[in-house]
Formats: C-alpha cells, sequence, structure tokens
C-alpha cells in the first residue's frame, strides 16, 4: 500500500502541462499539445495528449524525452510537491461525475487516499526504516494544516527528494519503497532474469563506445530498436 499509494506516485509531480512530442511532424510541423484539452477541437483526432486516438502527426520523437547528446531533450520536472495545474481539473474521461467524494484534483485524490487506506506518516515510515527524519522545518509548509509532525506519505515522499536530492531522484524513505517493491517482484518470478540467471548482464551495443553493457541505458534500447 505504501509503494501503490503513496511513494509511486512521484512521477505525478513530474508531469509538465504541456508536451512537445516531436520536432517535425508527419503533418508538417511539431506537435505541440496540452496533456489535456477540456473540448478538442476535433474529437476524432484530438490536439492534447489525452490518448484514446492515433495520428501520423503524433508520433514520438524520442530524442525530446531521453538525452542522445544532441540537445533537443527537455528534462522532466524535478520532483517537488507542485503539481501542474492541469492535474488540479482532471477531465471527465478520467473523473466521471467529480464531487466531494470524487474530486477532480489529482493532489486531492491522492491525499483522501491516504486516508482511506490508513496509511503511516512519512515520519513513521522513515523512523521504522531507521532512516533521517525530514526535520519539521523541511515541512513548514504544512504547520498550518497541523501536518508537519505526521504528514502523509506522498507528499513526505515528495518533499524528501526535493530536500535530500535537489528533486533528482527519490530520497531514502521514497527510494527504498520503490527499490524493495520492485526488487520482492523480480525475486517472486521464477521466469525472471533474476531468478534464472542472476549473473545477467545486458549484451546489446551502447551508442557511446566509452561506456560497457553494464551501463545499458533507455537510448541504447531506443536506438537499437530502430525508433531513435
Amino acid at each position: 500500500m505504501e509503494f501503490s499509494v503513496g511513494a509511486y506516485r512521484f512521477g505525478h509531480s513530474q508531469v509538465r502541462p504541456s508536451y512537445r512530442a516531436n520536432f517535425t511532424g508527419n503533418g508538417g510541423g511539431p506537435f505541440f499539445a496540452m496533456i489535456f484539452t477540456p473540448t478538442p477541437s476535433d474529437p476524432a483526432d484530438p490536439d492534447d495528449l489525452s490518448g484514446g486516438r492515433r495520428a501520423p502527426r503524433r508520433f514520438i520523437d524520442w530524442p525530446t524525452f531521453f538525452d542522445f547528446g544532441d540537445g533537443q531533450v527537455k528534462p522532466n520536472k524535478k520532483i517537488d510537491t507542485t503539481l501542474s495545474t492541469p492535474l488540479f481539473h482532471l477531465p471527465g474521461s478520467v473523473v466521471p461525475n467529480p464531487g466531494a467524494t470524487n474530486p477532480a484534483s489529482l493532489a486531492q485524490r491522492n491525499l483522501l487516499r491516504h486516508l482511506t487506506f490508513a496509511l503511516p506518516s512519512g515520519q513513521r515510515v522513515a523512523k521504522a526504516m531507521q532512516l533521517p527524519v525530514l526535520s519539521d522545518g523541511d515541512l513548514s509548509a504544512l504547520k498550518p494544516h497541523g501536518l508537519d509532525d505526521h504528514t502523509p506519505l506522498w507528499f513526505y515522499v515528495l518533499r524528501e527528494a526535493a530536500v535530500v536530492q535537489n528533486g533528482e531522484r527519490l530520497g531514502p524513505v521514497g527510494g527504498r519503497i520503490v527499490t524493495e517493491v520492485f526488487l520482492g517482484l523480480l525475486e517472486g518470478d521464477r521466469t525472471s532474469y533474476l531468478s534464472q540467471d542472476p549473473d545477467w548482464e545486458p549484451f546489446l551495443p551502447t551508442i557511446d563506445a566509452s561506456r560497457t553493457g553494464e551501463d545499458f541505458r533507455m537510448v541504447d534500447l531506443l536506438r537499437f530498436a530502430g525508433v531513435a
């Protein structure tokens, strides 16, 4: 529960309000769109990124999302406690019939889940893991709400990443929760590489000759697949 309701929702803070999906586009120009558009100009070919339809102009130009060393990439937002405005007003396709018990705000939905599943606070999780606990000063913005000393886990993980890792990666609590869950899944899967061949290493070529297979990255996989 701590993984699915709290820590693994860190990606919500990295979502931008809009994206440029490619530079040229099969339709003639670059495709640039908001993640949600309340009233798309053409329902058959929506001009946002909410999905559900395919169109040639919406192909993904991967160098805009991963660093191939050509200067095209635009990094994600850092992990912090700030969400993009569209995430406070999720569309009806995501949240039908919004109301007091079914809010359209993603932040509100995450915090309500914390209460619904009775998750421990971020401070309690950190203490149980015997990891450093964020100071009251690090969470002073929550003091007016009385949550600076027992912070919802989702918010705590975001704030921890911002304070300890400058928003570039998860902090000790969030990182351990996410990593242990994935390792546990691999260990529990009898068909995984970790179970069948624990000494396995990536063997496909890297685009940078100075890196070995042990440092195989997403850019290497995309280049090998011929899509970038």
